[in-house]
């Protein structure tokens, strides 16, 4: 997470400097009458504040606040803002000093627990995490927050057996988060299920995660797994057809295993009908097709020719190496393969995080299905 700009910083010291002085004095009320009434400590902070040092401005201020019901609230913003600078050390000290005090309320503990919970799953404190968050999720009015937090304590240690069960008590109080999520946990609990040999669990499953989130070419990738292990090729390549039909971002790493599936003499005809599919999408799609067809090694497929020729005589990127032209058609292809053997191949578009495998869920921020077909060529 990005630090907060100075500026910025001052700024919201100085915002909860004023909190913390109208709690103290009971500003609104009344003023305090010279400045000989501050705490001397309140003049260091200020001293920081103003010399550019805002973290130590910050401390000075944290050790004189009181946790009352007029302070309290600055309390929950300043652990917030250190969660989100980063300093999560900071922030879990500020709500332990909360929970520690016996005269702090029911509603005010409650609220300080469920903070000191996402303290910890921010640090990495997954067990921590969980168990704080189970006990918040039995609080009403906290609940939604609690579960959905630890659903994602249980994504994070890969028990999709919990997280799936989250899933649908959030469901029950219709604060769930889109439906796709329940059909990836159904898709992992697949995956495992097919790993122990267990295939009419698996069915189960994926007919259930079809079930909940339609179109969803995951679900379609897996059975096609299953076809495949029952000696079933006729049936595994329809499911995968249908899923790269859904997904073209699939096509990187399942074109190879498709063209595997396929009689010899179908090759031609599966390799025309997915030029056909992008042509009429768009270039960059056309784009894909070819990059995951150069990656393959399937320059000399006649098929593809015209799309690969077309692909690095019209792209910015790669028309300087097409300069040759047709002639040198071949190792131009080959040239380019090279590059892509070493250039990530996928990229998140809600982080930016790029790698050379695909996943269904970022490994950086988590999302689900925001990892799309992406290939950074370096010429030079």
């Amino acid at each position: 997470m990005t630090e907060l700009p100075l500026l910025t910083w001052l700024l919201v010291v100085a915002a909860l400097v004023v909190g913390i002085l109208a709690g103290h004095f009971g500003w609104g009320k009344r003023w305090p009458t010279s400045l000989k009434q501050l705490h001397p400590d309140y003049l260091t902070g200020l001293d920081y504040l103003v010399t550019e040092q805002p973290d130590r401005a910050l401390d000075m201020f944290l050790k004189l606040m009181d946790a009352n019901a007029d302070t309290i609230e600055t309390h929950f913003a300043l652990g917030a803002l250190y969660r989100r600078r980063g300093e999560v050390e900071r922030a879990i000290r500020i709500h332990q000093n909360l929970l520690a005090r016996a005269s702090l309320a029911p509603e005010h503990r409650e609220q300080a627990l469920l903070a000191l919970a996402q303290d910890y799953l921010r640090a990495g404190l997954l067990d921590r995490a969980e168990g704080l968050f189970q006990q918040v999720s039995e609080v009403p009015r906290l609940r939604a927050s609690a579960l959905d937090a630890l659903r994602l304590v249980y994504e994070r240690q890969h028990d999709w057996q919990q997280a799936l069960g989250c899933y649908r008590q959030l469901a029950r109080i219709k604060a769930a988060p889109p439906p796709m999520v329940a059909a990836h946990y159904l898709c992992e609990l697949a995956g495992l299920a097919i790993e122990r040999g267990d295939t009419a669990e698996a069915r189960r499953l994926l007919r259930e995660a079809r079930e909940a989130s339609v179109p969803f070419p995951r679900a379609a990738l897996l059975r096609a797994q299953i076809a495949e292990r029952d000696a079933q090729p006729e049936l595994a390549v329809r499911l995968m057809r249908h899923a790269l039909t859904e997904s073209p971002v699939l096509l990187q790493d399942e074109l190879p295993r498709l063209l595997n599936l396929v009689q010899p003499e179908s090759r031609d005809a599966v390799l025309t009908e997915l030029v056909a599919q992008a042509e009429a999408r768009d270039f960059s799609e056309l784009k894909r097709l070819v990059f995951a067809a150069i990656a393959a090694d399937l320059v000399e497929a006649a098929p593809l020719r015209g799309s690969i020729e077309k692909v690095l005589s019209q792209d910015a990127t790669l028309q300087s190496v097409w300069q040759a032209g047709p002639a040198q058609y071949e190792r131009t292809a080959h040239e380019i393969g090279a590059l892509l053997a070493h250039a990530d191949k996928f990229r998140c578009n809600e982080c930016g995080f790029s790698g050379r495998a695909f996943y269904w869920q970022c490994p950086a921020c988590h999302a689900w299905d925001s990892v799309e077909a992406y290939a950074l060529v370096k010429l030079n």
